[in-house]
């Protein structure tokens, strides 16, 4: 007696669901929680950060000091960010972080890509750095100082809600943007 191809897929059906809920079930479809919830109650929590009166924060072994606040905003005690974010062009951010730097004498600018994939917390998102270290971090798209690489009429930013880069931002497009200080290790 001969199985048909029928019968034989009804006999198999019941072990493919199987296989599909024990696939499904071992998948975490839960939400990340956001930044501000994962550090609202633990204020000493820094990622490795520390923190200086001024408003910088550095990692320990890092040259790069951190502007706590996004470039227009000042900080203040007790750690929050007063003021409004500067939005502005890819070029006019450039030139912004280099008028700073000239007027201080120190080497200040936009970071890098991979300098802010360094500071990202991948634990928790939107926006998906330390809010204890960044206190007025917000889900944007933030520029860097970094072009792409064959169109000159596009630049690089970093999307905070979950920390991915994207070099396919429109050089005109207004943006927030951080500001970092390189200092020399000794």
């Amino acid at each position: 007696m001969t199985m048909t191809t029928s019968t034989r897929s009804t006999h198999l059906l019941p072990y493919f669901l199987l296989s599909v809920v024990l696939v499904l079930s071992s998948c975490d479809f839960r939400t990340p929680e956001t930044c501000f919830a994962v550090f609202q109650n633990r204020p000493d929590q820094l990622s490795g950060f520390s923190l200086s009166e001024n408003g910088l924060a550095n990692k320990a072994g890092s040259p790069l000091y951190w502007s706590r606040c996004p470039a227009g905003m000042r900080f203040s005690d007790p750690n929050t960010c007063s003021g409004i974010p500067l939005l502005l062009s890819f070029d006019q951010a450039i030139n912004y972080a280099q008028d700073i730097s000239e007027k201080t004498d120190q080497k200040i600018r936009l970071p890098l890509v991979d300098e802010l994939d360094d500071i990202t917390e991948n634990s928790c998102i939107n926006p998906s750095l330390n809010t204890n270290v960044f206190p007025a971090a917000s889900t944007d798209n933030y520029w860097t100082s970094e072009q792409h690489s064959f169109r000159d009429n596009l630049a690089c930013t970093f999307y905070t809600y979950q920390g991915l880069a994207s070099c396919l931002e429109v050089k005109s497009t207004e943006h927030p943007f951080m500001l970092v200080i390189e200092r020399d290790i000794f």
